[in-house]
């Protein structure tokens, strides 16, 4: 039994020996344990692990010619080398790259901004047009002047709720710009609710902050949508109502729907 043993945990040794004694082998014909094992084991030792190069390579030379995919890549690799191996060679390419790569990108933004400045497609779009003032303060006019008469045919069926407070002082200059310029060229009907004697409106619609504009229209089932907070110009004002009016002609939005108007 104790022989048992001691064979047992002297196989475990010479397994772990890695060979050490295969020297007792010399001979195919003399062991097993040579043929089977020990060749194997030579074989296994003699191959050497090639470690990975942690060198940053840039290819100055193609750098032009490659994509902007594979300049990304690029910097990827650069950077996990630099890091896992911060040379002074390493770091410096990687930074080298960094500077190439922003003086591309300003060349790219210097050029698309003369596009944007000298073509007259991109110029349009973007409204940056360089000598078409006229055509463009023509194209904003009629805009407004759609704008203006679709508020002008509501005005006997719809009207503005506006939340106040005796103490804002935006409230006041906000009535005053609708008592001069919005009353007089709409025909609108408007309403000024304070929410310190009606605190019932102001939770009912979720006013925080004064003044909060309502548009509200008259049908079947009420339509009420917040346009805007805080003072605005007369000019925005009309906008505003506008853009809620299409809403409302749509049939109306959900409030996420709304808000990301």
């Amino acid at each position: 039994m104790v022989m048992g043993v001691f064979l047992f945990l002297l196989t475990g040794v010479v397994f772990a020996s890695t060979c050490e004694i295969k020297y007792f082998f010399k001979d195919r014909e003399r062991g097993w344990f040579w043929r089977n094992l020990c060749i194997e084991e030579e074989r296994k030792g003699g191959k050497k692990k090639e470690g990975k190069d942690l060198t940053v390579k840039i290819p100055w030379d193609r750098l032009d010619e490659m994509k902007p995919s594979e300049i990304r890549k690029l910097r990827e690799e650069a950077l996990e080398i630099a890091v896992a191996n911060p040379t002074y060679e390493n770091v410096r390419e990687l930074y080298r790259l960094h500077v190439w790569m922003l003086r591309k990108s300003e060349r790219f933004q210097r050029t698309a901004d003369l596009v944007v400045m000298t073509d007259p497609v991109v110029a349009g779009f973007v409204g940056k047009v360089a000598d078409a003032k006229p055509a463009r303060v023509a194209h904003l006019s009629a805009r407004r002047d759609e704008m203006y008469r679709k508020v002008v045919s509501y005005r006997k069926r719809a009207g503005l709720l506006i939340a106040v407070t005796n103490t804002c002082p935006y409230c006041r200059a906000l009535k005053d710009m609708i008592r001069l310029y919005f009353l007089p060229r709409t025909g609108w009907s408007v309403k000024y609710i304070d929410i310190e004697k009606n605190p019932g409106f102001a939770r009912n619609l979720q006013v925080y902050t004064v003044p909060d504009i309502f548009l509200a229209v008259m049908g079947e089932k009420p339509f009420i949508l917040r346009i805007a907070t805080g003072f605005v110009s007369y000019e925005t004002l009309i906008e505003r109502i506008y853009t809620g009016l299409e809403i409302y002609e749509k049939g109306g939005l959900k409030y996420e729907e709304v808000s990301a108007q």
